[in-house]
């Protein structure tokens, strides 16, 4: 586990999820298309872009788990904890991954709060502001805060072609978000507290999209022989004309689309590498993003007696996203998330790929201690519930007046229905049977879950069923620790979780009888086994600390995301469904280390060593032979260092310093790169942040920092949408530029 808490935050300047990587070894952060669709992965655990997957590492707030890309509290919060490794019988969903705990900062029984005003380069805005207040002292006690955060586009879009209505996309990443919360804890009685949190947040502007990064020559092979797929070459260039056996094809196709590039998709690529800026592409599509938030927690606690408490865990959560963004990174429509076909000419996010999830949960946990506070426990129950509304319209191939774009809309909303118990006991050893500094803990989950999908009307499916799916299994944790000293403890975890199978619904729910249906997927199941030590002491009279752990973990029917083209009709292009690769194994080594040289100086290190490989990699969608490998996603060695310096200055001001140096090895944005999707490796990256504050110096309470991100302008990918299987083209998405700012804070 690896925990921020509130300062630890703010010094870091994690405002983001993005931001939490550099902090946390062996945490990923994936952006697949977009800044706007970010996902966790953990050891190699995750949920690929465009899967019907549960997710393999769990966001919550407040003890709530929400879906993965849903509300997005990094701001006020009390800390971040973030746990690696199967989940389940201690709290929560089911996870074979791991889970990202966020806990938003408690009304407190004094008046106060506090204001933040921030300002960057790219004319980046952030307000930030709390106020606290109790109602009535001891008893009811309210804190509201706010966060508002703009910032103009990074990545300049060269394409000056004609562009959808109403749309400006000359920048890509704009940010324009709003959230506020509101806290309201009750607490009658030193055995009763009740805390309910509320939250909305509002964002807009557009998506960073994607610059094309390779594509498959035709002709062409994988590393194992598999011929690849080569539409965006064949269709897209002066070739068009003999591949098509049409004189004058492609010169038609450019008086008709001004903005496309003569040079065909081969020459796409080589200006994109060789004439434009890093943060420049030439992308024909709109690019659009506008997403509302809506979050309940509550939190009832009931102490039953000195050494047993009741506990109830509830949480609602709504969200809606509409999306247009570029998927390829060229000035052509190769593929785009919206319909040119539907008829109309309304707004843009008419026509875009719009996802709805609502989710409902409880969980009510009895915790305690017994046989003389030698058993520590805890018993509970769990449900949710999660409905999901997709509208995933697709267009390809648009090169009129030669060939129509052809276009495609899925449309289908599913359920997803679970229900769990739990138990999870500690025993002291030293105090039940003298083994002195023992513990045992042992933990069992039992979770049922029902998926159902409907495909609705305007839906290509729609008049066609998938009957629904049932999962059902156990969960278990067994582990030792020994603390060998009050400073030194040693532990040792087998783990076993699971995430359940589901449904595609962009599959088609009905195919031939010689081809194999592809609608549903199995659940994955991952078994582990970990130890390590963890040390807090003193080193030579000097404060220092000491985690280090190993594991070596195995995961059956691994959960991955593949785009095969269309089978029912590969005049459609490209579609996205979850396949079931056999086995994985990986490996790792992870480490947290700092120590404080004097009282005003703090170095430390983070360092996370990952192995990961498919181990029977041979998966068959649609009766096809797929080989899957490398695992993406997971770079070998990450990690970061860092040193903070305290200056003491006049009365109670200080001068705080902190710089940080991140590193991560290469990786591969796709899991079949050694069969349908060569060209997805990304290179290795080193970025730089670092950041001053003064606090107290003209006021108590009056502080200023400055700081700046990604110092020495290291240019880095930090994901990639591998389209190659299927259109024969891959793209990958930059990570940010240098950025800078200064920001003003007052608390009162």
């Amino acid at each position: 586990m690896s925990a921020l808490g509130a300062e630890a935050l703010a010094e870091r300047s994690i405002s983001t999820q993005s931001d939490l990587q550099a902090a946390v070894p062996g945490l990923m952060v994936r952006e697949t298309q977009s800044n706007n669709q970010l996902n966790y992965s953990i050891r190699g655990q995750t949920v690929d872009a465009f899967s019907g997957s549960s997710t393999a590492v769990v966001p919550y707030v407040n003890e709530v788990p929400f879906t993965a890309g849903g509300i997005a509290s990094f701001f006020d919060l009390q800390s971040i904890q973030v746990l690696k490794g199967p989940q389940g019988t201690l709290f929560g969903r089911n996870a074979t991954g791991g889970a990202v705990l966020s806990m938003t900062a408690q009304p407190t029984n004094e008046y106060g709060g506090s204001l933040k005003l921030g300002y960057g380069n790219y004319d980046a805005i952030n307000v930030e502001g709390v106020a606290n207040v109790p109602l009535v002292a001891d008893t009811v006690l309210f804190r509201a805060a706010f966060k508002i955060a703009r910032r103009d586009g990074y990545i300049d879009n060269v394409y000056r072609g004609p562009v959808f209505k109403g749309n400006d996309n000359s920048e890509l990443g704009k940010q324009d978000s709003t959230a506020v919360r509101g806290s309201l804890l009750i607490r009658p009685s030193d055995t009763f507290q009740n805390l309910t949190m509320v939250q909305y947040e509002r964002t807009k502007g557009n998506n960073s999209g994607t610059r094309i990064y390779s594509y498959n020559t035709c002709g062409s092979k994988g590393a194992d022989g598999t011929p690849l797929a080569c539409g965006a070459h064949l269709l897209f260039g002066p070739q068009l004309d003999a591949n098509i056996g049409f004189p004058g094809a492609w010169a038609a196709v450019l008086a008709g689309n001004p903005g496309y590039d003569p040079t065909g998709i081969q020459g796409v690529l080589a200006r994109q590498n060789n004439q434009l800026g890093f943060w420049q592409v030439n992308d024909a599509m709109p690019s659009f993003h506008s997403g509302e938030d809506w979050a309940i927690t509550n939190t009832t606690t009931i102490d039953l007696s000195d050494n047993l408490k009741l506990k109830n865990i509830l949480g609602f959560s709504h969200s809606r996203a509409i999306d247009s963004t570029g998927q390829t990174g060229t000035p052509y429509l190769l593929i785009s998330n919206f319909d040119v076909n539907r008829p109309g000419n309304g707004a843009l996010r008419n026509f875009a790929n719009e996802v709805v999830n609502r989710s409902f949960s409880d969980e009510l946990q009895l915790q305690g201690s017994a046989l003389g506070d030698g058993l520590e426990y805890i018993v509970g129950g769990y449900f949710q519930k999660l409905r999901n509304h997709t509208i995933f319209p697709q267009s390809y191939f648009g090169l009129s007046p030669v060939i129509p774009p052809a276009s495609t809309t899925s449309n289908f909303k599913s359920n997803d229905r679970a229900v769990a118990v739990f138990a999870h006991g500690t025993f002291d050893l030293g105090t039940l049977a003298g083994l002195t500094g023992l513990k045992l803990s042992l933990g069992g989950r039992y979770a049922w879950e029902k998926i159902s999908l409907d495909h609705l009307p305007g839906g290509t499916f729609f008049g066609l069923t998938t009957p629904s799916t049932k999962f059902d299994r156990a969960s278990w944790n067994i582990g030792l620790e020994y603390q060998a000293t009050s400073e030194l403890m040693l532990y040792a975890v087998a783990r076993e979780s699971w995430r359940a199978g589901g449904i595609n619904g962009v599959a088609p729910p009905a195919l031939s009888a010689t081809l194999t249906n592809t609608d549903k997927f199995k659940p994955e199941v991952a078994q582990d086994f970990e130890a390590g030590l963890k040390y807090n002491g003193d080193l030579g009279g000097m404060r220092a600390h000491a985690y280090l752990s190993a594991y070596t973990m195995k995961v059956k029917n691994v959960q991955r995301a593949l785009f095969p083209t269309n089978p029912v009709n590969p005049a459609l292009g490209s579609i996205a469904i979850t396949v079931n690769v056999p086995e994985a194994r990986i490996k790792g080594l992870e480490a947290d280390l700092g120590i404080n040289l004097s009282s005003w100086l703090e170095l430390g290190v983070n360092a996370a060593h990952t192995r990961a490989k498919f181990t029977k990699n041979i998966a068959r969608p649609f009766g096809v032979p797929t080989t899957f490998g490398p695992v993406a996603d997971v770079p070998r060695w990450s990690g970061s260092a860092y040193a903070v310096a305290t200056v003491p200055l006049t009365g109670d001001a200080t001068l705080k310093l902190r710089g940080d140096v991140y590193s991560q090895s290469s990786f591969y944005f796709s899991n079949t790169a050694i069969s349908l999707t060569p060209g997805t490796k990304l290179p290795g990256y080193t970025t730089a942040n670092f950041r001053i504050d003064v606090d107290d110096l003209v006021a108590p309470g009056l502080g200023l920092g400055l700081w700046v991100r990604n110092a020495f302008k290291e240019k880095y990918y930090v994901g990639g949408l591998p389209l190659g299987g299927s259109l024969g083209v891959n793209s990958a998405n930059v990570g940010r530029p240098r950025m800078y700012g200064a920001e003003l804070r007052a608390k009162f």
